[in-house]
């Protein structure tokens, strides 16, 4: 039987955020939640270099890229409308009917 304890990210970043502001030494937080050293510091890294690229100037938050496609969709039916419009009224002229 494995002896692996999988930890969802929440755990993870709990554990790291504890290790980053605890007194508790690595080695004490590693056999209090019963994990490797060495995984532990992976985390921790992992964890300050997505902290540091959501930092970075510049880059977009998923709130404004859905804002863009938003603001990009309506500037595509607006233009759909009119055209469309134009459209039916090409055809009525042609009939011989009026606005």
């Amino acid at each position: 039987m494995n002896n692996r304890s999988f930890k969802t990210k929440e755990e993870k970043a709990r554990i790291v955020m504890e290790m980053l502001s605890s007194t508790e030494t690595i080695a004490e937080i590693s056999r209090k939640y019963n994990t490797a050293v060495s995984l532990l510091y992976k985390w921790r890294d992992s964890f300050i270099e997505g902290g540091t690229v959501a930092l970075e100037p510049g880059r977009s938050s998923e709130y404004e890229k859905s804002r863009k496609e938003i603001n990009d969709l309506k500037k595509i039916i607006g233009e759909l409308t009119v055209a469309n419009e134009t459209l039916k009224k090409t055809q009525l002229m042609r009939k011989g009917g009026r606005q």
